[in-house]
């Protein structure tokens, strides 16, 4: 995974006086922020480009450069927030429907409980899709398949699974929270690959 190997203490919320590492812990944004605003120039250009070559290998399937990257191109000096916003936003609705999803499959299911989960995976795999999180849509889909071929289990354990999903999810959260706290102290200190 993306780790920074540096640890810190966050307080407040649901990690207060939890030691958790940098960038993996995505409730512990502030304590990212913090260490992004401690690093030296060299080691925060270092940082976000190991954090893009980590999320755009295709062996990681997190997520797709090219698609990312429109999104990357939509933020300007009037809406420097536009990807941290989207990022959040992405964060909350998935965690979100990733609980409804959980709920619904749980069990086999009756046949409007199947509708609900696909209606759900739908969202997400649109969701996703504006990302560029390929990983996500392809579990998504997989999961979509079981539903139809009324396949309970696979949709409950192993790969296409929601247990799949919530390890992608998480690692995706885990890495855009990352990116976007690094990219805004790059952004801070006008920093660039130029």
């Amino acid at each position: 995974g993306v780790r920074m190997g540096r640890r810190e203490r966050t307080e407040g919320g649901a990690n207060e006086g939890v030691a958790v590492e940098i960038g993996v812990d995505v409730g512990g944004a502030s304590a990212v922020k913090t260490a992004a605003a401690t690093m030296s120039d060299e080691a925060l250009m270092a940082s976000l480009v190991d954090m893009e070559n980590h999320a755009f290998d295709p062996k990681n399937n997190l997520l797709n450069r090219a698609q990312f990257n429109e999104l990357l191109d939509l933020q300007t000096e009037s809406e420097p927030d536009f990807m941290e916003d989207i990022v959040n936003m992405y964060c909350d609705d998935s965690q979100s429907m990733l609980d409804e999803l959980r709920e619904l499959v749980k069990t086999d299911g009756t046949a409007e409980q199947l509708d609900k989960a696909r209606a759900t995976l739908h969202k997400l795999r649109g969701a996703s899709s504006t990302l560029g999180a390929e990983g996500i849509q392809h579990t998504c889909e997989a999961m979509r398949e079981s539903i139809v071929n009324q396949q309970y289990e696979a949709l409950r354990r192993g790969p296409g699974s929601i247990e799949e999903l919530e390890e992608r999810l998480g690692e995706l959260k885990r890495v855009l929270k990352k990116y976007v706290e690094v990219s805004r102290e790059c952004v801070v200190r006008k920093l660039s690959r130029g």
